[in-house]
């Protein structure tokens, strides 16, 4: 034994995109919603990367304005 007690943040961090993904077993889900449960910080954290995920799936099925394409086309810079 190490003599170092494994941070509960620290495993639901390793825990929180199979998660969000639905990618665990029974016991890594209950885990990580027991933790999320009691922890504010993670809680936030979690609802951050929910949003997030939804965010880029609109923005993957949503039509880009044509005057904002064009303008990023301006940003680019050619390769040389």
């Amino acid at each position: 034994m190490s003599g170092f007690a494994v941070d509960p943040c620290d495993k639901c961090e390793e825990l929180l995109q199979p998660f969000l993904d639905r990618d665990l077993d029974e016991e890594e889900r209950a885990t990580a919603e027991e933790h999320l449960s009691l922890c504010a910080y993670c809680r936030k954290r979690y609802r951050f990367e929910e949003e997030l995920r939804r965010f880029v799936r609109q923005a993957v099925t949503e039509e880009m304005p044509p005057d904002l394409k064009t303008k990023l086309a301006e940003l680019r810079t050619p390769l040389v």
